[in-house]
């Protein structure tokens, strides 16, 4: 009896037609599986900084740290990070707005008034924010290669006299948003020093947030919980990934939405002041 030497080439066509069919089923369901891992990390990180934030109050009499990154305490107030910098000896060098190292993010990250509390950079960066290896709309230089995700809002700043200063002084905390996801693109330096800038009740936007998980951000609150929000108006997603577009489309930096976005209802509610900074 003549033994078979191999396979037919309809048999191999047919194991490769096969293959092709469970990698198109396999592919989406793993990038979906890859993002929700993503977006697990991400809201932990939200959840740890609030946490933090919260331990910092707690020890200080119920005084928060200043919510912009400067190299300096500002009236007395430590900054909850600081931005990039290098180390002379003992002593804080800060750096200029020119390319900078990973490790001199990292530095400005651990001088910061909460890494006391959350002791691991990773806790700073969202996995789902590539800046860090692809840089910004500006380019690749190291200046661009933007790695902390997340930022406090304007309101809580926190250093003047007009600024709220004591986290007890917020009413309904589980509503009233700390940290966001950010999407600086290196336009005012290597470092993102303000807050979230938003301009609430006015049906407009001013920053970007980040959008790395599907259409959607996470936010902490002043009660040490993290939510994903996903975004039921397509014109937020346009905003946030290109203002450009938006201004093209007649709803860019500062333009009001015409119609109204709902969304802006989700983030005015949970905005921790009723304008941007305190008067």
């Amino acid at each position: 009896m003549r033994k078979r030497g191999g396979f037919t080439l309809i048999e191999l066509l047919v194991v490769i037609a096969v293959i092709a069919i469970l990698m198109a089923i396999l592919m989406p369901a793993l990038k979906i599986a890859r993002e929700q891992a993503r977006g697990i990390s991400c809201r932990a990180n939200q959840k740890n900084l609030a946490l933090a934030y919260i331990m910092y109050a707690g020890d200080n009499d119920g005084s928060v740290c200043a919510g912009w990154a400067q190299h300096n305490k500002v009236n007395g107030v430590p900054p909850w990070v600081m931005p990039p910098l290098r180390y002379s000896g003992p002593t804080i060098v800060p750096m200029g707005s020119g390319p900078v190292t990973r490790q001199q993010r990292y530095n400005g990250l651990k001088e910061g008034a909460l890494y006391t509390y959350v002791k691991d950079v990773g806790a700073y960066h969202c996995p789902g924010d590539n800046r860090i290896t692809r840089g910004t709309s500006r380019g690749m230089g190291l200046e661009y290669l933007i790695y902390r995700s997340y930022s406090l809002t304007d309101y809580m700043r926190a250093t003047q006299n007009s600024d709220p200063k004591k986290l007890f002084s917020f009413k309904g905390q589980a509503t009233k948003m700390l940290f966001v996801e950010e999407i600086y693109d290196g336009a005012a330096g290597n470092h993102n020093h303000d807050g979230w800038s938003y301009q609430p009740y006015t049906n407009s936007m001013w920053d970007p947030l980040g959008i790395f998980h599907s259409d959607a951000c996470t936010f902490s609150f002043m009660d040490g919980h993290s939510a994903r929000k996903r975004w039921d108006d397509k014109r937020t997603i346009i905003y946030c990934t290109s203002r450009a577009e938006a201004s093209a489309m007649g709803f860019g930096k500062g333009q009001q939405f015409n119609p109204p976005n709902i969304d802006l209802e989700w983030l005015d509610y949970h905005y921790p002041g009723k304008q941007r900074q305190a008067p």
